[in-house]
């Protein structure tokens, strides 16, 4: 609200204090109870958001399980990505028993 922080500004004299000034920590001044009700809303609000931004990703339950633990999980998908082309053909004859 730029017009009552001009207010404030223009009828405090000690708005900018210098390093000589007594007043300490902004003595006396109070926000309005609707500003501060604003604030307590917005902050529970992206509070609520963010948990609901993190959430836990369901399993597949037709999916192959490759894996022993989530960090092994991860490590395979990574290997997959980067590597699954080339090793198509080895993984088919693997599953078809006839690898050589």
């Amino acid at each position: 609200d730029l017009e009552a922080y001009e207010a404030s500004k223009a009828e405090d004299r000690e708005f900018y204090r210098d390093a000589n000034s007594l007043a300490h920590g902004g003595a006396g001044f109070q926000p309005a109870t609707e500003k501060l009700e604003a604030m307590v809303d917005d902050v529970l609000e992206r509070a609520e958001k963010r948990n609901k931004f993190s959430r836990r990703r369901p399993e597949l339950v037709e999916a192959d399980v490759d894996y022993i633990n989530d960090r092994n999980k991860h490590y395979n998908k990574k290997i997959e990505r980067a590597f699954g082309e080339y090793t198509k053909q080895i993984k088919e004859n693997l599953e078809r028993g006839t690898a050589i």
